[in-house]
């Protein structure tokens, strides 16, 4: 085991704010030190070692293991990984099969990645066959590396390019070149943190959808995106309908409410589209309202559900690493996203239903004025 150290840095601080767009290159604008990062050899690509890193993989307690898709290539295909890793996944290809413009740039990929690991708290990443990866994928773990704190463990199966090999001895990083070390390296704490908040790891919803699936339908479309007020139904429980949808004001065990939240945190992998289909499915607002929340003093949400509280923390931590920290609605998005929200309602096998209407009164018939021909077939007064 050895360990490399560059030249000490001296810029800002892993910890402090970031105001400016956050870009996966490599050295970050602002800290050039990864917050932790070691380099495990095996040239002879020893199976026992992909056993280690996979043993490693405990979501439960912040610690992923990566998979590279083979031959991928550069730009979002290993942001893609990670966030598959995580139990995320990505739409489906439309009818031309192309993909949402944000999962084919690269820059987007990698912020929205880096979203979900802060707010999942993610404290240690390994990716496999670390020697396949180009210089420039290296470059993109270190800034990931960087701007969220984690411990980064690179497994190399066989030599490391001489490219890569050149960036290396110029990161401070520690080199493990045997099993008993990488054992250690790679053992469970012998106190693992127990999580706070919602348990996501647990959500594992089919996908591709089945043709099937039980189907749910949203509330009405609020005619305005105003505050809303949810109370508890007096009437005595009864049979379950067939396609209920729960409010956020019901028990969030319940049954169908467990299942949209399974669905919402597998199949929708942007975290603003991901929140923006919860609110829709608790609220019927549609994407505009959403867009619009911010505009109104007397706009609002009712109390959403715990699975919600990590959606919306996650498009908080997009809004800042777009360079937003401070934005006054995280979820408001532009009008050509609308339609792949909409996408992802379907993804989730939510029905979205008609705004609500005002009835008239029963029993009250409202008058008409006569038609000419009415007026025709009467007496002359």
């Amino acid at each position: 085991m050895t360990t490399h150290s560059p030249p000490p840095d001296t810029s800002e601080p892993a910890g402090s704010r970031h105001d400016s767009e956050w870009s996966p290159t490599w050295p970050p604008r602002r800290n050039a030190t990864p917050s932790r990062l070691t380099v495990v050899v095996t040239v002879q690509d020893e199976q026992d070692y992909m056993h280690l890193a996979f043993s490693a993989h405990q979501p439960r307690h912040g610690r992923i293991t990566v998979h590279p898709t083979p031959l991928a290539g550069n730009g979002p295909y290993l942001a893609h990984d990670i966030v598959r890793a995580l139990g995320k996944h990505l739409p489906l290809p439309d009818d031309d099969h192309g993909l949402p413009a944000w999962a084919t740039h690269s820059d987007h990929s990698w912020r929205i990645t880096a979203a979900w690991i802060l707010t999942l708290g993610i404290s240690h990443l390994t990716v496999c066959r670390a020697h396949r990866l180009s210089t420039g994928q290296w470059e993109q773990l270190l800034a990931l590396s960087t701007r969220t704190g984690l411990h980064l463990t690179l497994l190399c199966n066989g030599p490391i390019p001489p490219k890569t090999l050149g960036l290396l001895e110029t990161t401070e990083h520690q080199l493990l070149n045997n099993r008993p070390a990488a054992a250690a390296h790679w053992h469970p704490p012998t106190r693992l943190r127990e999580p706070a908040g919602y348990p996501w790891w647990q959500h594992r919803a089919p996908f591709p959808p089945p043709d099937d699936e039980l189907q749910f339908r949203m509330p009405p479309q609020p005619l305005k995106p105003v505050t809303l007020v949810f109370t508890p139904s007096s009437l005595p429980p009864g049979p379950i309908p067939p396609l209920p949808l729960p409010g956020p004001h019901q028990d969030p065990l319940h049954p169908h409410a467990l299942q949209i939240a399974h669905r919402i945190h597998t199949r929708v992998a942007h975290p603003v589209h991901a929140a923006c289909v919860a609110v829709a499915a608790l609220t019927g607002y549609s994407s505009q309202q959403i867009k619009a929340l911010h505009t109104h003093v007397s706009n609002g949400l009712p109390t959403l559900p715990a699975w919600t509280t990590l959606l919306m923390d996650a498009a908080r931590h997009l809004a800042a690493l777009r360079g937003h920290p401070d934005a006054p609605n995280p979820l408001s998005v532009p009008g050509w996203e609308h339609a792949e929200i909409g996408q992802s309602l379907l993804a989730c096998r939510l029905l979205p239903t008609p705004p609500s209407r005002r009835s008239r009164t029963p029993g009250v018939r409202t008058s008409r004025p006569a038609t000419i021909r009415q007026l025709r077939g009467r007496p002359a007064p």
